[in-house]
């Protein structure tokens, strides 16, 4: 098992999962999260939730289908080649196992759809079926403790951006981890702007985001003194509690920034060539 979460923004979809891999009694590690590059048509960023022989059959299965797809490129249309590579694997690989392992085997995905000209959306699947997000859905066997986290920063209705989303999906996915026996690892987090631009947080910005909402949390819960009957509110001096919570905001805006221009720069650096033109 595992804990996947998406967020559908207002400037292209947010995607993040750990790396535990659960087999038996075995915990290994490995790759959750898929990405189909653009082509300057579409693009597919995938993270999944369930049995790792499973999920990583049924993206294989996606991006063999697309390859050398010449289709139209709607939302629609892209819909269903994930729908059709669903229904090629479940009847062969889940549906025909031994009743026992069939839970096991399940599989359950977020994905995001970029489409030129008309951006990025959000979809979750539910076995053969495909069905499109208008917020943030949590899928996985830390989906309740992230569901809750997610509400209370971004209720629905609430649409962030992509750059609010990121640090909280890292969050998420770090307190899951740390709170459920079954997700573990590192974690990754992905996002697919409207642009077609595939964006991966690098490590040290996911462990900037989960040590900011720990401390964030810890200044909250330093607050909980004053509901003492014996606090006269009337003369509670907010101010030191503000500023901590401005001072840490601050700092860790200036990291992002500071992860936003290296991201920039390398991108505008044109790669080498591995062989001589």
């Amino acid at each position: 098992m595992t804990i996947a979460v998406g967020f559908r923004c207002i400037d292209g979809v947010v995607l993040a999962a750990d790396s535990l891999y659960t087999e038996g009694v075995a915990k290994l590690y490995g790759q959750k999260s898929f990405l189909v590059p653009s082509n300057g048509r579409y693009a597919l960023t995938i993270a999944g939730s369930g049995g790792v022989p499973s999920l990583k059959g049924i993206v294989r299965e996606i991006k063999k289908r697309l390859k050398g797809y010449a289709g139209p490129a709607g939302f629609a249309e892209l819909q269903d080649v994930v729908e059709s590579a669903l229904c090629a694997f479940y009847p062969k690989h889940i549906d025909s196992a031994p009743k026992g392992r069939r839970g096991e085997l399940q599989v359950q995905l977020l994905f995001a759809i970029w489409v030129s000209g008309y951006g990025t959306r959000l979809f979750e699947t539910f076995r053969t079926d495909t069905f499109e997000v208008d917020d943030h859905r949590c899928i996985g066997v830390g989906s309740y403790l992230a569901s809750y986290l997610n509400d209370v920063f971004f209720p629905p209705g609430d649409t962030p951006s992509v750059r609010s989303a990121q640090p909280l999906a890292a969050y998420i996915v770090g307190r899951a981890k740390h709170y459920v026996q079954y997700c573990g690892g590192h974690t990754f987090v992905r996002a697919l702007l409207n642009d077609g631009t595939d964006e991966r947080v690098w490590n040290e910005e996911i462990s900037d985001s989960e040590e900011y909402f720990a401390e964030f949390f810890k200044t909250l819960g330093t607050l909980r003194g004053l509901l003492n009957r014996f606090v006269d509110a009337t003369e509670i001096d907010i101010a030191p509690w503000a500023k901590i919570l401005k001072d840490g905001l601050v700092e860790f805006k200036q990291k992002q920034k500071r992860y936003r221009d290296l991201q920039a720069k390398r991108r505008a650096t044109p790669s080498r060539p591995t062989q001589p033109e």
